[in-house]
């Protein structure tokens, strides 16, 4: 080792980790985008861990819940992911930090619809965890924006991550 000392190395090892793994949960967010997109349910349940908590709205007038596990989010958005006609997720204004194995994250979606159908405007509280290799959603806690403002809890501002 000429210039760069053992724990110089292992620093640099661990900042090429942490770019290349923001790299994959943000193609990860990409993968929910398009399998929405395309009305796969069971893909966008692909991505997240068997044991994953899904936390936001049930639906027009139904209020907030939590969804546990993969199959049961897959189960819930298969009727759902149709009904509102042809959907284009754009993710935006991506936060990610990584902790070795583990990440939090925060971006904002906007989702132009099929005609008549207006957009969707939210935003997503992301936690994600590597498995052999691979990023999954392990928690995902979702906000609306748009149709309807749902208020945000009063911990809201202390929520992670805040970018700093």
């Amino acid at each position: 080792m000429s210039r760069i000392g053992r724990a110089a190395l292992a620093t640099l090892e661990d900042r090429i980790d942490a770019i290349e793994s923001r790299a994959k949960i943000s193609e990860l967010r990409s993968a929910y985008a398009r399998f929405a997109s395309s009305g796969n349910a069971y893909g966008v349940a692909s991505l997240f861990t068997e044991d994953c908590v899904f936390d936001g709205p049930m639906g027009a007038g139904k209020g907030r819940g939590i969804i546990n596990g993969n199959k049961a989010l897959g189960d819930f958005l298969a009727p759902q992911i149709g009904k509102i006609g042809a959907v284009l997720p754009l993710i935006s204004n991506e936060i990610i930090k990584v902790d070795g194995d583990t990440a939090k994250g925060w971006c904002l979606m906007q989702t132009p619809m099929a005609p008549g159908f207006g957009a969707l405007v939210c935003e997503y509280f992301d936690e994600c965890v590597r498995i052999d290799g691979k990023w999954f959603f392990a928690k995902r806690t979702m906000f609306l924006f748009q149709p309807v403002y749902e208020e945000r809890p009063a911990n809201y501002a202390q929520m992670e991550p805040t970018g700093r």
